[in-house]
């Protein structure tokens, strides 16, 4: 008798997806934080570390977000005023496609709290505007001290892996082969079964000779 085959493991398979889903968001959705550029640098009586968003970076789309501690207060400090410079140190790629860009050009701009999707953070979102090495210096002044530290990135324009449907795509494909790999595994073990159930004999008793026949 063929024996029933065992359900799909709904719960594995649902939990194995959840999990990779989870490591799957975009760091758009995380904000703020980033790739670490300065850690725990001391100004005055703070630690101060600063976060660049999206990795790579790009010209047209930049998150500096500054994370704050003042050594022997709870919490984030107030009234702190942060602020950040650009300058453009080697234009990259197509001078055609940014006339306006030249060496030496930046900006200055004031990083707050109320700017920050998390509001551990002080933040500020600009677009560099050009491909090229920059520099990216952090001002912080206030009741604890001040300072300031700076950082280099290269700004590259988006390509083909850039685009939003492509990363999309990419964050999927652990997915797809998660549950290719659950349900394969879920499959040889039904064949299995089935193939016990096939045997010669399996389920059933043989009939045995009298032994007191000749």
């Amino acid at each position: 008798m063929r024996r029933p085959s065992s359900p799909l493991p709904i719960r594995p398979l649902a939990t194995v997806l959840g999990i990779l889903l989870l490591l799957t968001i975009p760091g758009t959705l995380l904000a703020n934080g980033g790739t670490l550029r300065l850690a725990n640098v001391p100004m005055g009586d703070y630690l101060v570390s600063v976060f660049t968003d999206p990795t790579p970076v790009r010209p047209d789309s930049l998150d500096v977000s500054v994370l704050i501690f003042e050594q022997g207060v709870e919490g984030v400090p107030d009234g702190v005023v942060v602020t950040v410079r650009t300058e453009l140190l080697e234009l990259h790629g197509d001078t055609e496609d940014w006339p306006d860009a030249r060496a030496g050009m930046g900006a200055m701009l004031q990083a707050t709290r109320e700017q920050a999707d998390d509001r551990r953070y002080y933040a500020t979102k600009f677009a560099l505007g050009a491909p090229g090495r920059w520099s990216i210096s952090v001002e912080v002044d206030g009741e604890g001290g001040q300072g300031e530290a700076s950082f280099e990135v290269t700004a590259r324009e988006r390509g083909l892996l850039g685009h939003p449907l492509a990363i999309t795509l990419l964050a999927l494909l652990p997915l797809g082969l998660a549950a290719w790999w659950i349900l394969r595994q879920e499959e040889g073990v039904e064949s299995e079964g089935d193939a016990g159930s096939r045997r010669p004999g399996a389920g059933s008793v043989s009939p045995v000779g009298d032994p007191e026949a000749p």
